[in-house]
């Protein structure tokens, strides 16, 4: 995949998960917007693989998401506590679920199967202590099947649709929402070439600096 066309997929991640969010702090009525918001994460889980496969630095990628998890947490849990946006104290932010992805699809580029299934079960585990990172086993599962799949759309599309009906089963309600994920596939199959450059830093400053407007708006309204 060419530079233009990753940031056309970035893009409408981006602008995907900011309608996502809209919908959840400003309008939780209108489901619509948190349907378009479904098409975000499998976008962001491919190009994690993407990242994964291109980085000089595995370790430096690891530790940005993991410095940007910590720096968005204190945000998060603003909505979490005077907005009243429908997540629990114990809920960890998306980077902090993109961390464990990236571990997993190192453990499993690499063979090492043992830290594989640890960092699988790690949501299962955290949990019982009281931490959830956002989405979990199935944001893990996502990413992992974006990065194996990334070259076959139809199997990928198979396997998102699986673990999108295991996961409406098992979650809370409302989860159904998430069977339109499987709609991302169609930005995968001939993404567009856009004539301009995203910085990688680009989706680390929108998700906390739009998450503050939003947070922002709430109040005044």
């Amino acid at each position: 995949m060419s530079v233009e066309q990753s940031n056309y997929i970035k893009l409408i991640a981006m602008i995907t998960m900011l309608i996502d969010h809209i919908g959840l702090v400003l309008f939780p009525d209108q489901i619509i917007l948190r349907i378009i918001g479904r098409i975000s994460l499998p976008l962001f889980a491919y190009q994690l693989g993407i990242g994964y496969i291109h980085t000089k630095n595995l370790k430096k990628y690891m530790l940005r998401l993991l410095l940007f998890g910590v720096g968005v947490q204190l945000l998060y849990s603003v909505g979490i506590y005077y907005l009243r946006v429908d997540r629990s104290p114990g809920d960890f932010n998306i980077f902090f679920t993109l961390a464990l992805g990236l571990a997993a699809v190192y453990s499993y580029d690499k063979g090492k199967y043992i830290y594989l299934l640890l960092t699988i079960m790690a949501p299962i585990m955290l949990s019982y202590i009281g931490i959830n990172p956002d989405y979990g086993l199935y944001g893990i599962m996502l990413i992992l099947i974006m990065y194996i799949e990334q070259k076959n759309l139809i199997r990928m599309a198979v396997f998102i649709t699986a673990i999108n009906l295991i996961y409406c089963f098992y979650s809370p309600e409302q989860s159904y929402i998430q069977a339109f994920s499987v709609m991302a596939i169609l930005f995968l199959i001939k993404p567009l070439y856009l004539r301009f450059n995203m910085p990688n830093w680009a989706f680390y400053l929108f998700y906390p600096l739009h998450l503050a407007i939003l947070y922002l708006i709430s109040i005044a309204l």
